[in-house]
C-alpha cells in the first residue's frame, strides 16, 4: 500500500492539492462573511449562534428572501455545523438562514475548479463598497490598476456595464440594474479579480 501511494504521488501529471477549511459565523442577523469564493475540495464549516441555520436555496429563492430547501442542497441544523465538499460542487450555492432569510440572513459560496488557484494568487487589490448598494458602489484600488478594465454580469454572466478605472477610488451607478446579485471582475496586469455586490 505504502509503494503504490508513493507510485501515485510521483507521478508525472499527479499535483497535490491541499483543501481549505474555511468558516462562516454569524453577527446579528447576517452571515460573515456573507460571500466567500473556496476552490472545489475545499470545506465550509458554519459556526452559528443557536437561533440560525443555513440551508441551501435555489436562486429564485433567495432572490425572493424565501426558505424552501434546494432539493440536494446542503443544509446545517441551528448552530450551524460541516458542509462537505461532497455538498459543494463547482458553481455558485444560495443559502438562507430559515428562521431570518426575510430579514436579509442570506450567503453566497462561490465554488472555483482548482485550475483558478494560480490566478487567485495573482489577484489585483480590489475592494467593492457599500454591499449590498442600492444607487452607487465605490470600487478602490491601488494606482497601478487605473486604466484596467472592468465589467459587472448578472448572474447569468451577460455583461451589464462595462468601463475602465480612471481613479484609485471611482463610483459606479448601478442605479438601474434590478435587485439581485451581480459579479464585478476586474482585468489587470496581475491577473483577475472578481468580486460579488448584491442589490
Amino acid at each position: 500500500m505504502k509503494k503504490l501511494l508513493l507510485s501515485l504521488l510521483l507521478m508525472p501529471g499527479y499535483a497535490i492539492i491541499f483543501a481549505t477549511t474555511y468558516t462562516i459565523t454569524n453577527s446579528a442577523f447576517t452571515f460573515s462573511p456573507n460571500s466567500i469564493t473556496i476552490n472545489v475540495g475545499d470545506d465550509i464549516n458554519f459556526t452559528l449562534g443557536a437561533m440560525h441555520n443555513a440551508v441551501e436555496v435555489s436562486q429564485t429563492t433567495w432572490n425572493a428572501n424565501e426558505t424552501t430547501p434546494l432539493a440536494g442542497g446542503f443544509g446545517t441544523g441551528f448552530g450551524g455545523g460541516m458542509v462537505t465538499t461532497a455538498q459543494l460542487q463547482m458553481g455558485t450555492h444560495y443559502y438562507v438562514c430559515v428562521p431570518h432569510a426575510l430579514s436579509g440572513m442570506k450567503g453566497v459560496i462561490i465554488v472555483q475548479t482548482t485550475t483558478d488557484i494560480f490566478q487567485n494568487q495573482l489577484q489585483p487589490d480590489l475592494t467593492v463598497y457599500p454591499n449590498p448598494a442600492n444607487n452607487f458602489v465605490t470600487l478602490k484600488s491601488s494606482n497601478t490598476l487605473i486604466g484596467s478594465r472592468y465589467f459587472i454580469a448578472d448572474q447569468a454572466g451577460r455583461s451589464v456595464y462595462k468601463n475602465k478605472l480612471t481613479d484609485e477610488v471611482s463610483s459606479v451607478d448601478i442605479s438601474k440594474l434590478k435587485p439581485g446579485v451581480y459579479l464585478i471582475q476586474l482585468e489587470g496586469l496581475r491577473g483577475r479579480s472578481v468580486k460579488v455586490i448584491k442589490k
